[in-house]
C-alpha cells in the first residue's frame, strides 16, 4: 500500500495544486449539479477544476488565477464598500453640500442640526 502512495505522490510532485479559482470552480461545480438543467456545466467546471489542479504548467495556471482576480476584485470591493455602507447607515446620516456637492456623514437623532461644508464652508441646515 505504501508502495502506491508514494508512485502517486511521485507523479503529483510537480502539479499545479488547489488554489483561489479551482475552489470557486469546485464550489460553483457542485451547486451548479445538484439541478438538472445545469448539471452538465457543473461536471464540466469540477473536470476542469480538477484539470487546473494536476496541471504541471505552473505559469500558465498562475496567469489564469491573475485573470480571474482581476476580474473578481471590482465585485468584492463593491461588495465591501456597500456593506460597510449599510453597516454605517444605521448610526448616520449622509448629507450632500449644496454649493459643492461634497458628502458628508453626520449622526443620527441629534434633531435639526446646522452643517458646515469642510470642502467649500457653505453652512447649512438639515435633520439628522
Amino acid at each position: 500500500m505504501n508502495k502506491y502512495l508514494n508512485k502517486i505522490s511521485y507523479y503529483f510532485r510537480n502539479s499545479y495544486g488547489i488554489d483561489k479559482l479551482s475552489t470557486h470552480l469546485y464550489i460553483a461545480g457542485f451547486i451548479f449539479s445538484l439541478f438538472r438543467r445545469s448539471a452538465t456545466f457543473g461536471f464540466v467546471c469540477i473536470i476542469y477544476s480538477t484539470w487546473r489542479c494536476l496541471s504541471r504548467n505552473k505559469y500558465r495556471r498562475h496567469k489564469e488565477l491573475q485573470a480571474y482576480e482581476n476580474f473578481i476584485s471590482p465585485l468584492v470591493r463593491w461588495i465591501k464598500t456597500y456593506k460597510t455602507t449599510i453597516g454605517s447607515n444605521r448610526y448616520y446620516k449622509i448629507f450632500k453640500c449644496p454649493n459643492c456637492s461634497q458628502k458628508m456623514r453626520v449622526p443620527k437623532h441629534k434633531g435639526r442640526i446646522t452643517i458646515t461644508c469642510r470642502n467649500c464652508g457653505t453652512i447649512f441646515k438639515g435633520k439628522s
